[in-house]
């Protein structure tokens, strides 16, 4: 099992949920506001003020938690649909992913997820 983590711009959200709601293989999403800067932003001073914050850009962190075989398609899928070829687009990672439990049924492994 994989964890993906893709990272991108909030305005392609809308889009990328239209896009991998059409896909059998996605098993679900989950979403929160996230703000940093890589590696062409300077690093801001953090003093615990709104000021010291202004070069953090805002971005959406997605989760999806996929089996081995559907992870490199879903990562293709978020790159097609987040890319827009300028700079700061965002990042996907893939981790592994030891264990995942679906609560209400007890189902583990590939089971919770497919």
């Amino acid at each position: 099992m994989k964890l993906i983590l893709a990272i991108i711009k909030p305005f392609k959200l809308a889009e990328l949920v239209d896009s991998v709601r059409e896909n059998p293989h996605f098993p679900g999403v989950t979403v929160f506001e996230v703000r940093g800067f890589g590696h062409d932003k300077t690093a801001p001073h953090v003093h615990g003020r709104a000021e010291d914050l202004r070069d953090f850009t805002d971005h959406v962190a997605c989760l999806i938690a996929a089996c081995d075989d559907d992870a490199d398609d879903i990562v293709e899928q978020i790159d097609s649909v987040a890319r827009t070829g300028r700079a700061g687009d965002g990042k996907i990672f893939v981790l592994d992913l030891e264990q995942a439990v679906r609560i209400g049924t007890g189902e583990r492994g590939e089971q919770a997820l497919c």
